[in-house]
């Protein structure tokens, strides 16, 4: 006789005896129930479970979504829409660094504000650092606490706009816990480690950052490279440390995105070419990025295009002797970095990031050389096949970057009997970008001796393996194996 399921002295009234262990409950002396047993029961065993039924669990996934800022303005001349009317505002604190003071940029916002029909009252915080700290959040949030605007213009560069986004937030925290929450860096240092905290999905975090109502934030970015008037993304460095964290959250969205060409028509050789890079990692590492979806790679390809076929132009471009084509590059790199935040701001980054984040903070690199010396070892180390120890994530059923990277060699043009190939040649053509720009992608070669890199890398590796960024790489990697990429990026 075939036995589903055999019964050895089970004083219950699951399959068992009944009667007085089981107060008077209906014997059952079944041997199995449905399809031959295998399922599992948290009810009393009853006729109706006889029935040639099988239960199968199905694991079930929110339906996921895009995120972007409100209104995103482009084209020449966008930042006339701070004229409009539709875009309330009567109190707004421009957020710069001293550049983009001293080179009339903000005097530009001046005067858009001035054609408005009703005046606005504005206030300056025109100190803005590069790599921007906690610290100096906490004091342009402490001059919102005084001028209480419903507007925050962040113009310049990523630091203007991650420090407005974090200061913003700061700022609308006050609110509620009370204006000397500004008073105690603790306090603040406090709250702010809890937003750091690491997860894998931004959809389903259990720290909730504050839902902003007080003011609304308006971007103006003037290099063409971190995508940050899109992203919900924002980096700050720790003031003791000097360790950057990127924090994460859909709450950090601009509600107001301005991407104007002719804010980028003068930006050094050198920062066009840094940024630019940094763009090519966002499109590269969300295409790769296990969150990636057929909403966001498209996007990704089209940044990478974009970028390998102007960054070069753009670099060259002499503002003194301006020819249609430098400036025709200059608004496609511009469009690009938009492009590629728009992609990486849904599908998220890689240790690309991860190893750039804290290497450009203890050997003090600009974030797009560090983003450039990890790049072409990020790839090769991701666009492998094998016994790959891919990153655990619902939607990501099969390690797929090395596909992935050769998709994307393929779209440039580029040619290869196999995937392996492509990935290969797909280095070798960043490879030859980063030099036709000037950039020397090694450690060394950028002014980090042996020795503090040698007291530093294990350190690095441990930090880069904690950075957020790392749970969306495909590849998710040993710390031994983060040490090993510092080691060839030295």
């Amino acid at each position: 006789m075939k036995a589903s399921r055999v019964l050895v002295n089970q004083p219950d009234s699951v399959g068992g005896i009944g009667d007085v262990y089981t107060d008077a409950l209906k014997a059952s002396l079944t041997l199995g129930t449905g399809s031959w047993g295998k399922n599992s029961l948290s009810h009393n065993l009853s006729t109706g479970d006889l029935l040639n039924i099988k239960t199968v669990a199905k694991r079930r996934n929110r339906p996921q979504w895009i995120r972007l800022p409100e209104k995103t303005y482009y084209e020449k001349n966008a930042i006339s829409y701070l004229q409009d009317e539709y875009e309330p505002m009567k109190r707004a604190l421009i957020v710069a660094d001293p550049g983009m003071v001293q080179f009339g940029f903000v005097d530009t916002v001046y005067a858009q504000l001035a054609l408005r029909d009703e005046k606005v009252e504005t206030s300056l915080y025109g100190t803005i650092k590069p790599d921007p700290t906690l610290g100096q959040t906490i004091e342009i949030a402490k001059q919102m606490r005084e001028f209480k605007p419903d507007t925050v213009i962040a113009i310049g560069g990523g630091s203007a706009i991650d420090a407005s986004k974090i200061a913003r937030l700061i700022y609308e925290v006050s609110l509620d816990r009370g204006a000397e929450f500004l008073d105690s860096y603790d306090a603040v240092s406090e709250f702010f480690l809890e937003l750091q905290q690491k997860f894998i999905d931004i959809r389903k975090r259990i720290v909730k950052f504050k839902h902003q109502t007080a003011t609304r934030l308006f971007c103006i970015p003037t290099t063409s490279g971190t995508g940050a008037e899109i992203t919900p993304f924002a980096v700050i460095t720790d003031d003791y440390t000097h360790v950057k964290y990127p924090l994460a959250d859909y709450e950090l969205v601009p509600q107001v995105a301005i991407v104007d060409p002719e804010f980028v028509m003068t930006v050094p050789k050198r920062t066009a070419a840094w940024s630019g890079l940094d763009a090519l990692s966002h499109a590269l590492e969300s295409y790769v990025s296990v969150m990636a979806s057929d909403f966001t790679r498209p996007w990704s390809l089209e940044a990478i295009k974009l970028i390998m076929e102007n960054l070069e132009d753009a670099y060259n471009y002499d503002p003194k002797n301006p020819t249609l084509r430098g400036e025709k590059a200059k608004e496609n790199m511009h469009y690009a970095a938009a492009i590629a935040g728009m992609a990486f701001g849904n599908a998220f980054l890689g240790i690309n990031h991860s190893l750039a984040h804290k290497t450009g903070g203890e050997f003090g690199l600009p974030h797009g050389l560090a983003i450039s010396i990890a790049m072409q070892h990020v790839i090769r180390y991701n666009g492998v096949t094998g016994n790959v120890k891919r990153s655990v994530y619902p939607r990501y059923e099969e390690y797929r970057a090395q596909q992935d990277y050769a998709n994307i060699a393929r779209y440039i043009g580029l040619e290869g009997k196999d995937d392996a190939e492509l990935v290969e040649a797909l280095c070798q053509r960043i490879d030859q970008l980063m030099r036709a720009v000037d950039v020397e992608p090694s450690l060394s070669a950028n002014g980090v001796t042996k020795e503090a890199f040698d007291a530093a890398v294990d350190r690095l590796a441990s930090l880069a393996y904690d950075d957020q960024c790392t749970p969306a790489n495909p590849r998710q990697p040993y710390i031994s194996e983060l040490k090993q990429l510092l080691i060839d990026m030295f």
